[in-house]
């Protein structure tokens, strides 16, 4: 039986002070995880959440984090959490926030002609 794939979410928390006994600053830190982790088939979708470009398997997520893991050695001291989520269907809703700007765009134009 085949593994089920689906897009997948890598999300985790790094231990601050622990990331500063290796690096200037955080930046650099997070700077190196984002290249990798869009090297291998992720995009960053906010602070240190990252989902898979394409529908994946549990053994491939394992197997990026695998890497990850072997690629930057400091990265054990410093983790906190790390979750991989199972991707259902994806509702994109931005239109809601763009209706309600072009409704406030339209009010304050109106305004501006009632004067």
């Amino acid at each position: 039986m085949r593994k089920k794939e689906t897009k997948r979410a890598i999300n985790f928390d790094l231990d601050t002070k622990e990331l500063l006994k290796h690096f200037k600053n955080t930046h650099q830190a997070y700077s190196a995880i984002k290249v990798f982790m869009e090297d291998n088939g992720f995009e960053h979708r906010q602070y240190s959440g990252y989902v898979s470009r394409e529908p994946i398997s549990e053994f491939s997520a394992i197997s990026v984090t695998e890497k990850l893991n072997q690629k930057f050695k400091w990265l054990k001291d410093c983790i906190q959490k790390y979750d991989v989520t199972e991707i259902g269907a994806t509702y994109d809703l931005k239109y809601i926030f763009d209706d309600a700007k072009k409704q406030e765009k339209e009010i304050n134009k109106n305004k501006g002609l009632e004067r």
